[in-house]
């Protein structure tokens, strides 16, 4: 495969020859290097077909601290999520924004414009970007908005009217942890 590279670039009068045909196996394994090499660049040049060596540089660059730690694709999101920050204009690009780092339906956010108060409730299966958020809405919203983030704990209402007997029988667990190990022991 890689003699065709370099095979593909010479006359057909000594593509037949031996020692043509030996320089192409060399060749054309440099050019395949070459073409390889050729393709990293350009991949790393962008946030989502960068490769792990690219997404550090670019949080390097970005003076993002810890990166090395994340894993791949956690680091592309923050990466992403701090390239695409900019001072929100209105509150609807604030929750565009939000969509886009949380997912939508993954927060509420209410915005007391009377108090310059702007509260974040976070659902459970994004808590951990409650951190990142705080740190980040700080720098991007107006210096005279306090910021409050809360994680949404209590999620009951969203299981519906069910008794303990019927989440029993529909095998709920609570975690990792089987509904029978939760009930208290009887007397």
């Amino acid at each position: 495969m890689s003699e065709n590279r370099y095979s593909n670039y010479l006359p057909s009068t000594v593509r037949d020859l031996q020692e043509f045909q030996k320089l192409a196996e060399i060749e054309g394994a440099v050019l395949e290097e070459e073409a390889a090499a050729r393709d990293e660049v350009v991949n790393n040049q962008w946030i989502l077909t960068a490769e792990r060596s690219g997404l550090l540089r670019l949080a390097k660059m970005m003076g993002f601290l810890g990166a090395e730690v994340m894993e791949t694709e956690t680091l592309r999101e923050e990466i992403l999520y701090r390239w695409n920050s900019r001072s929100p204009y209105t509150y609807f690009h604030l929750q565009d924004w939000l969509d886009g780092c949380c997912g939508a339906g993954k927060y509420a956010a209410e915005l007391e414009r009377e108090n310059y108060f702007l509260h974040l409730v976070l659902e459970l299966c994004v808590k951990e970007k409650k951190d990142f958020l705080q740190k980040h809405l700080r720098k991007i919203i107006p210096a005279n908005l306090t910021l409050k983030v809360d994680l949404n704990t209590n999620t009951y209402g969203k299981v519906g009217v069910m008794t303990h007997g019927q989440m029993k029988e529909l095998g709920w667990t609570y975690g990792q942890i089987p509904f029978e190990d939760l009930t208290p022991y009887e007397k």
